[in-house]
């Protein structure tokens, strides 16, 4: 036995995957380690060594080509794989062959699967970055944030809802220009005090004095590092303020009184989204000009291709077309003609929106002003008042042509100030739509529906 184990030659002639090995094993006839060396390297081996030379260099360049079109970070199929990759790494070992939809593994966001698509994304990158790196550290357990997921398109849906009651012509039209138009107004005036260069006043003070907010005060100082802390902690009780209002109105009871799951879940939203996000980030002047360029950038490309794709088609057709372009009273007929086709369109199209404006419904609503009236007893009878929430109600619509976008969209460009006549002559027009003889554009009136 000892003979036998100590024999180490007996280990030279075994084959290897080397073309001298399988010329010997060819030349002992050893015939069926042939199958068995070739199958290794197209199993185990790289593509270069399974289908040639020549082979391998076209499968390496297609799967360049098919790397480089699937590399795009912003494509869906990338944003579907991140999204399954943190909200539902439960299902990631499951249907590999034909993985479920985004919609039937997590809960709808909003009405729309595109909106909710990107939300996804979103909620997934800020989860991965401000809460999985410090929860995986602690358990790998997963239902965490799930919770956290259902909680989010909880708040979302019930935010949708609220938002579908709120008259957003008068929001985005009236209520926000008017805030910008004193802001602007506010401005204006702190840079421009009464007090000449002996006397010092700081714009910020002045401007603040005017705006007074709770989350901006006091004034912060470089000088002044108290001032600094003590505006940064202002603002950080004003934003935690308003989460949790938020969270008041939109979560479920049950999840309201859960101490542990409010406070997360505000921390999350007030630092985290609006503090770190939106006041530190967004509303940098680096980043908003950054944005800007990027979106200039953007089209300004899409711009030049689109104009070299119809240079290159029109080079071939101008030629031929300024060849037979000469003047005829033919060609001055048909085009006069054409004008006043165009006209009588245009002047039919008006009278007919105005004539179909009497039958769009009003914008106040008469049912809810019905139900809130009150009845006077009187010695002759009853009569029939309109209560005091309903005046307020009809008191603040306001018609289209009087919101104050316009006023803010002229305080912004300074007409008043380099174009007075215009912004009376407007003005004057506008009036005279809105409170003058028939009041077309007024409330409910035909240019107002």
């Amino acid at each position: 036995m000892t003979t036998a184990t100590a024999q180490p030659p007996a280990r030279v002639p075994t084959p290897k995957p080397s073309r001298t090995a399988s010329l010997q094993s060819e030349s002992t006839g050893t015939s069926k380690l042939r199958p068995a060396q070739s199958a290794a390297p197209t199993d185990n081996g790289p593509p270069s060594q399974q289908t040639g030379g020549g082979g391998g260099g076209g499968g390496g360049g297609a799967r360049r080509g098919a790397r480089t079109a699937s590399a795009n970070p912003l494509s869906d199929k990338a944003t579907v794989f991140l999204i399954r990759r943190i909200l539902c790494p439960q299902h990631a070992d499951k249907g590999r062959g034909s993985p479920a939809p985004i919609e039937d593994l997590l809960p709808p966001l909003t009405s729309r699967n595109d909106v909710d698509l990107q939300l996804y994304a979103l909620i997934a990158i800020i989860l991965r970055e401000f809460v999985q790196n410090w929860y995986a550290k602690i358990t790998p357990d997963e239902a965490f944030v799930a919770e956290i997921v259902q909680i989010i398109a909880h708040i979302t849906r019930a935010l949708e809802q609220r938002l579908r009651k709120v008259d957003l012509e008068s929001l985005l039209f009236d209520e926000l220009p008017e805030l910008l138009d004193r802001h602007v107004t506010a401005y204006r005036v702190a840079h421009d005090p009464i007090t000449q260069p002996p006397v010092r006043t700081d714009p910020r003070e002045i401007y603040h004095s005017l705006c007074p907010l709770p989350a901006l005060s006091p004034v912060p100082r470089p000088d002044d590092p108290a001032s600094v802390a003590a505006q940064a902690e202002n603002e950080a009780a004003y934003r935690q303020l308003l989460v949790y209002a938020f969270l008041a109105i939109l979560l479920p009871t049950e999840d309201l009184e859960n101490g542990c799951l409010t406070t997360l879940v505000g921390q999350i939203f007030s630092e985290l989204i609006i503090g770190n996000a939106v006041a530190n980030r967004l509303s940098e002047p680096w980043l908003i000009w950054e944005l800007l360029i990027i979106t200039s950038r953007v089209v300004g490309r899409q711009k030049t291709t689109e104009d070299k794709d119809k240079g290159r088609s029109a080079q071939s057709s101008n030629a031929s077309r300024h060849r037979r372009r000469r003047f005829s009273v033919h060609a001055l007929f048909w085009t006069i003609l054409q004008w006043c086709f165009l006209a009588i369109s245009f002047i039919k199209t008006t009278f007919a929106i105005l004539l179909m404006s009497a039958s769009l419904p009003p914008r106040t609503s008469h049912g809810a002003s019905s139900k809130g009236a009150t009845r006077h007893e009187t010695g002759q009878g009853s009569i029939q008042l309109p209560s005091s929430s309903d005046a307020d109600r009809q008191s603040s619509k306001t018609p289209v042509l009087a919101f104050r976008c316009w006023s803010a969209v002229s305080n912004l460009a300074e007409v008043d100030i380099r174009m007075p006549w215009l912004c009376g002559a407007l003005s004057m027009l506008q009036w005279m739509a809105v409170m003058g003889p028939g009041r077309i554009a007024g409330v409910d009136g035909k240019l107002d529906r």
